[in-house]
């Protein structure tokens, strides 16, 4: 067998996407739920308000609906809708009232549940540390944290999807690990 004339297998968002451009609602459903969770916990940790959240998903995802043959291909359909995702939690907040942040403890439970990944006590006492940590952030700093580490995005696609520059984000990064820094050892003292 000659592994060179082999063609990669297609990504599967990219083949959602080309069917939800023909109007197909089931391959957007199979999008909607292959997103979901990483969605939630983007948007709860940009916004860190729980009662947003639904709406944010719901929102972002009706503008895939809507604008899915506008999707360009030029990066990973997550990415585009991560883009839309940081666009709608941004106005989203700037629209809320300020209140206190909200902790993952005060969620209701199946908020809670998809914020948190179930691996017991110790991932728990370890997320909430973590919730406690990102709260010095600020939310596009917390988001650049939230799509380099857990969505696992490089620079230039976060630039892309927060429409600003890739030294931004290098710069918004620098400054999140500081503070996160600062906020360990002032723990640790």
């Amino acid at each position: 067998m000659n592994i060179d004339n082999q063609t990669p297998p297609e990504d599967p968002e990219a083949e959602l996407m080309n069917l939800i451009v023909q109007g197909d609602e089931q391959a957007f459903e199979r999008l909607y739920h292959r997103l979901y969770s990483r969605l939630f916990r983007f948007v709860a940790r940009m916004t860190r308000r729980p009662e947003l959240i639904e709406e944010i998903i719901n929102d972002t995802m009706y503008v895939v609906w809507e604008k899915a043959s506008t999707y360009n291909r030029q990066c990973r359909p997550s990415t585009w809708i991560f883009g839309i995702a940081f666009n709608k939690a941004r106005q989203s907040l700037r629209n809320a009232v300020q209140g206190n942040t909200v902790w993952l403890d005060d969620m209701e439970g199946d908020a809670r549940e998809h914020a948190l990944e179930d691996n017991g006590p110790l991932q728990i006492e370890l997320d909430d540390w973590l919730e406690f940590a990102l709260d010095c952030l600020s939310p596009e700093q917390r988001a650049v944290i939230e799509l380099t580490y857990y969505q696992e995005l490089h620079y230039n696609e976060i630039a892309e999807l927060m429409e600003c520059s890739e030294n931004t984000i290098k710069t918004r990064m620098h400054y999140a690990r500081k503070k996160l820094a600062a906020f360990l050892n002032d723990k640790r003292n």
